[in-house]
């Protein structure tokens, strides 16, 4: 029986090191991103309402340009407060321990580390608690629209809910997604493939500071 390799180590580094870039945080770099329907409504912080009950927003990002240089892995719930509509992020694994601690001390995101391993169409993703995560594309897509999107998302920042938009210029082109190895303990899926997807060959972002969810938005149904 094959199993995963150990994690590798992070060593602990001084607190000079950890400094992480205020932000707006400007980044370049690749995308895939899918819709993977799941068996259970993933819970989210009260006052948010699921868009989607019953699926997931699932990417690995490659962030090769910019303030920082890191991959990034992440599932999401597509969620709604008042006119304000975006992700809420219940997992997300990085391999810089400079954005895990400027994602948590900015925007409230839990980051934990992990080792990413890519080859050509797929990526295997290491968790430091020995988890393996892979997740496959199809054959690239034989175009790709220039976009220019808002990327919003929900975060819990001192307990309290804020909102951030990215502003984003891309390409993306549709693409099929699978993840031929998913663990036992991340949200149960009823199908481990998708061809709602999306691959970014190219993107350039700038994520700025949350804001805090105002109380007239809060308050609306």
């Amino acid at each position: 029986m094959n199993h995963p390799p150990d994690p590798a180590p992070h060593k602990p580094l001084s607190p000079e090191a950890l400094r992480y870039p205020p932000p707006p945080w400007r980044l370049s770099g690749t995308m895939w991103s899918g819709l993977f329907p799941t068996h259970h409504r993933p819970r989210v912080p009260r006052g948010l309402s699921v868009l989607l009950p019953r699926h997931l927003v699932i990417a690995a990002i490659r962030y090769l340009d910019g303030d920082l240089r890191y991959n990034e892995f992440l599932i999401a719930g597509l969620v709604r407060r008042g006119n304000r509509i975006g992700p809420y992020v219940h997992h997300i694994w990085v391999d810089s321990p400079v954005s895990q601690v400027g994602g948590r001390e900015i925007w409230g995101l839990d980051k934990q580390l992990a080792r990413f391993d890519w080859t050509d169409r797929q990526v295997r993703i290491t968790t430091d608690l020995g988890a393996q995560i892979t997740l496959s594309a199809g054959p690239e897509p034989r175009a790709a629209a220039p976009l220019m999107l808002p990327l919003p998302v929900f975060t819990p920042v001192a307990g309290n809910l804020t909102y951030a938009v990215a502003r984003a210029r891309l390409h993306a082109g549709p693409t099929r997604l699978s993840l031929p190895h998913w663990p036992d303990e991340l949200p149960r899926l009823s199908d481990h493939t998708t061809r709602l997807a999306l691959e970014v060959p190219h993107f350039h972002a700038a994520m700025p500071a949350p804001r805090p969810v105002p109380e007239a938005a809060r308050s609306r149904p």
